[in-house]
């Protein structure tokens, strides 16, 4: 098990169609043996979106380290650029959108995991975004 890891040791999931972005999980349960939360990096496309969707069990906290665009959480709408932190409780409706013509990088950290198991059946067609909702 890796304690110091970088953007090369992650899961990469790459999600195409209308929200294209690429997921780099870094830390998730499998891999760690964390019991308490998953954590890793994405990548939103120039002109791109995370879709709004909520999560039914947890808790989100973003930051963005690069790039620049809009966040909507829960009724709220805020210009969001590097070094913009936000928390997102259960159940509440969020959404990021690129507004640039570079990346929109942001890390993700959830806490209880499950996440990264969700992501990959957004990225093999699967699933959609209301998979978040489930429990």
């Amino acid at each position: 098990m890796k304690n110091i890891l970088n953007i090369t040791d992650a899961e990469i999931v790459r999600i195409e169609g209308e929200a294209p972005r690429t997921l780099y999980t870094l830390i998730q349960p499998n891999i760690q043996n964390t019991e308490r939360f998953s954590m890793g990096l994405e990548e939103i496309d120039p002109n791109s979106e995370i879709p709004m969707h909520s999560h039914s069990e947890e808790e989100e906290i973003i930051f963005v380290f690069a790039g620049r665009g809009k966040a909507y959480v829960g009724g709220e709408e805020s210009e969001v650029k590097k070094g913009t932190v936000i928390y997102i409780p259960p159940n509440v409706d969020h959404r990021f959108v690129n507004t640039s013509d570079v990346p929109l990088w942001i890390t993700w950290t959830l806490s209880p995991p499950g996440f990264e198991k969700k992501i990959r059946k957004i990225a093999d067609g699967t699933a959609g975004m209301e998979i978040y909702s489930e429990s």
